[in-house]
């Protein structure tokens, strides 16, 4: 069992499996190096706690002392580093200043030596991401430990939560990069088997810890502060990557596996409770088992400090003015103190907390927070030199050519038509997906490819497209085209299924009325992952048309019997019915319904592939060897007489990168640096 493994050299030997750590460390003069795992680390457990109570914890004795002292606190927080160590991106094998965890090493070292008291805390998606934390986990690294986990445990982490994508590669990889963590690694929601209340779940990693550091009053006192650190992750992680994790992880909803442990946190003397939420905003009143829940968790009583992720967006900061119930501009969310830290090591978030004694605990009386940018920042020399093998053997397994194409492989007009990059794993996707099926039932329905640009600017901005000249086509360019260790699967699918999945994918446009003058393409929420277009069949959008699903989340925002986008599908030149039956090869995350696709039905027959898609693109080129694709886009806009505004890559032009499908003239650059141009529809 993976709990066992993780955390079997700091148990008791009375201990029960599903105990939660207590970990002590004195965090006086923590700038001047990495912090050591605590030797004094222990379990307590949940009929424990009122007698960690009626003894009395040192930090009431010490508190009491002296009820007029205040303390300062800083949390520091770091979310959704998705094995970014170096500042370097190995998909286009260059450098990429403002990301990695090098950099923050440096300004986490200024935060902490900026104060006397603070502990330093992750909100997960920590092992997948990158090129080098692909080749962390192959056989090519085999006994050595996770560069992550080495360069968290240097620069000396508290606590960190696990996210969605740190299951990408099943639960016995997870086990492995995480058995040398010396900080302790929590979970409440994402479990190994699922019991009557979640004190009786069978753990992965434990729901929660208590931080016990020793930390200076302003009279210049010592205490014994009691920091409850709990930790969830969307519920959903179960069912994305059901191919890897299918009988080993169960999920409870968020919210409520907060509120079954939190009264033990409290009964066992926290002075403050953290929450480390992998997990989106949402809304106050999120649903049962939504992905996300951090605002409803912040309004649970007695959660103090609320970070967050998942979404790899900022807080405090633009991303979430007017959002109700939330301070973007102070970093509250329903007046509690809350962060969200980017991704990939672009933020450091600092939470900075006031203490008052009070009834015998320390309890916050104000706070905020603040992102602290890695631009600019260069990388610890440190944190370089632990990881450099790991480094170098990337950029070499990269480097290898695995054929060449005479197409300019590229996503850079991927929402507004014909994509090559699109088009290729397409196509490898349908190859793999013919032998996958054969002599199954499956084979005997005609086969489509749902593919989706997952580089399309967005959160990575302007660089962040699939630009591949003509020429040699390297390992590297096969990362950048598969990033995600996602499966190939194919689903029995109906006509109207079909409908379903291009209404949802269809739902990233904006709402465009006949005749519009440079409208927006794009609406600002929606991720460009979830535009799926689908290879085999063809059919039109009409953007005047409402939208039936929320852009961003999925969510239906009609009862369906509006008219909706997509007008005829066809295949093989005949009207495609609701009840026509296909064949759809398309990833394990999106078969399960990841990004908002519920509407695929889950239990649909369906096949899954072993190897990831990555693999089924590698040896798609290989036998090619010669790449020479520029097919059409499968879709077409019905012309509103309208003018649309495009973002692209910077080196994007209408004659290198553009469709002869769509008219497009280039107008100039925006104020975020994208290639901007202008569509007729």
């Amino acid at each position: 069992m993976m709990y066992a493994k993780l955390h079997s050299r700091a148990c008791d030997a009375n201990s029960r499996p599903n105990a939660p750590l207590v970990r002590r460390r004195n965090t006086r003069d923590q700038s001047t190096g990495p912090l050591q795992p605590s030797v004094a680390s222990r379990r307590i457990f949940a009929d424990h706690c009122m007698k960690e109570q009626k003894e009395g914890p040192e930090n009431v004795r010490n508190a009491s002392k002296n009820p007029t002292a205040r303390m300062h606190l800083r949390i520091l927080c770091t979310t959704d580093l998705h094995g970014h160590i170096w500042p370097y991106d190995y998909q286009t094998d260059r450098l990429a200043p403002g990301r990695g965890i090098a950099a923050l090493a440096k300004m986490i070292a200024a935060a902490r030596s900026e104060t006397a008291n603070s502990v330093l805390l992750d909100c997960g998606d920590i092992l997948q991401g990158t090129a080098l934390a692909d080749w962390a986990v192959s056989p090519a690294a085999s006994g050595q430990d996770h560069p992550m986990i080495l360069s968290m445990n240097h620069i000396g982490y508290d606590a960190a939560t696990l996210g969605n994508h740190d299951f990408n590669y099943g639960l016995e990889t997870l086990a492995k990069a995480m058995e040398s963590a010396s900080f302790p690694i929590v979970s409440a929601n994402l479990v190994a088997q699922l019991g009557d209340h979640p004190a009786d779940d069978t753990p992965i990693v434990p729901p929660w810890c208590i931080l016990e550091r020793q930390m200076t009053d302003t009279n210049g006192q010592d205490h014994t502060l009691r920091i409850g650190v709990i930790g969830t992750a969307p519920p959903q992680t179960a069912i994305w990557d059901a191919a890897v994790l299918r009988g080993a992880v169960s999920a409870r909803d968020s919210v409520k596996a907060v509120r079954a442990h939190l009264p033990c946190l409290q009964q066992a003397g926290c002075d403050i409770v953290v929450a480390i939420s992998h997990s989106g905003l949402g809304v106050p009143d999120a649903a049962d088992m939504s992905e996300d829940t951090s605002h409803a968790i912040a309004q649970i009583d007695g959660i103090d400090v609320i970070l967050t992720g998942h979404s790899h967006r900022r807080l405090p900061g633009p991303d979430f003015e007017g959002t109700p119930g939330v301070d973007a501009k102070a970093g509250h969310i329903e007046g509690k103190p809350a962060a969200m830290a980017g991704a990939f090591g672009s933020d450091l978030a600092v939470l900075d907390l006031d203490l008052a004694c009070v009834g015998g605990k320390w309890r916050p009386q104000s706070g905020g927070a603040e992102l602290r940018p890695s631009s600019g920042t260069s990388p610890d020399p440190a944190i370089l030199a632990l990881t450099e093998t790991a480094h170098t053997a990337t950029r070499a397994q990269l480097s290898q050519v695995v054929a060449h194409t005479r197409t300019r492989l590229h996503t850079a007009f991927a929402m507004t038509g014909r994509s090559p990059a699109l088009d290729l794993m397409a196509q490898a996707q349908h190859a793999a997906a013919t032998a996958l099926i054969a002599d199954t039932p499956l084979a005997d329905l005609p086969l489509l490819s749902a593919v989706a640009p997952f580089k399309h600017g967005g959160p990575m901005g302007p660089d962040g497209f699939i630009d591949i000249p003509p020429g040699p086509l390297r390992q590297r360019h096969m990362v950048e085209l598969s990033p995600f260790p996602n499966q190939l699967c194919v689903l029995a699918l109906t006509g109207a299924d079909l409908r379903a999945w291009l209404e949802r994918a269809a739902s990233v446009y904006g709402d465009i009325a006949p005749g519009a003058r440079d409208a927006a393409l794009l609406s600002p929420f929606a991720p460009a992952y979830t535009y799926d277009e689908i290879h085999g069949v063809r059919y039109g959008i009409d953007l005047s048309q409402a939208r039936r699903h929320d852009p961003k989340t999925g969510r239906a925002v009609t009862d369906g019997r509006a008219p909706g986008r997509i007008t005829s599908i066809t295949y093989n030149g005949r009207t495609v019915g609701p009840n026509d039956r296909f064949a759809v090869a398309t990833n394990s995350y999106r078969a399960s319904g990841g990004g908002g696709f519920a509407m695929i039905p889950a239990t649909t027959p369906r096949l899954h592939s072993r190897a990831p898609l990555i693999d089924v693109l590698t040896d798609f080129v290989l036998r090619l060897a010669k790449i020479d694709i520029n097919t059409p886009a499968p879709w077409y806009f019905e012309p509103l007489g309208a003018t649309l505004l495009v973002q692209s890559a910077p080196s994007a032009t209408a004659d290198s990168h553009g469709d002869p499908d769509r008219t497009l003239t280039q107008i100039g650059y925006d104020s975020e640096g994208y290639s901007l141009f202008r569509l007729q529809i």
